[in-house]
């Protein structure tokens, strides 16, 4: 399992408008992705003291999955972010090792 996260840090005179964001970057993550995506985590902080405003995580089985619909794709999202934020993502790319699902 691979997990792509974007940070989303706090910054001077920063706005981010999470309604767009889950309502509508998502879908189009959804679409760029398609099945490859298994799966999606957001995080907003509630603590004035916060590095990061939003971190934002996909999850895919493979990474050349990602690579795969994010390169031809890349231009379309970056484009997007015009809409939820004036702030710069921070991507990391992660392997995880240890994946457990209690539920």
């Amino acid at each position: 399992m691979f997990k792509i996260t974007i940070f989303y840090p706090v910054k001077q005179n920063d706005w981010f408008d999470m309604e767009y964001y889950t309502e509508k970057h998502l879908a189009l993550s959804k679409s760029v992705f398609g099945n490859y995506l298994k799966g999606i985590g957001i995080e907003k902080s509630e603590s004035s003291d916060s590095v990061y405003k939003v971190i934002g995580h996909l999850f895919f089985e493979e990474i050349e999955h990602f690579y795969n619909c994010f390169l031809p794709n890349k231009t379309i999202l970056e484009e997007d972010a015009v809409h939820y934020t004036n702030v710069k993502a921070v991507i990391q790319i992660s392997k995880v090792i240890v994946w457990q699902n209690f539920t």
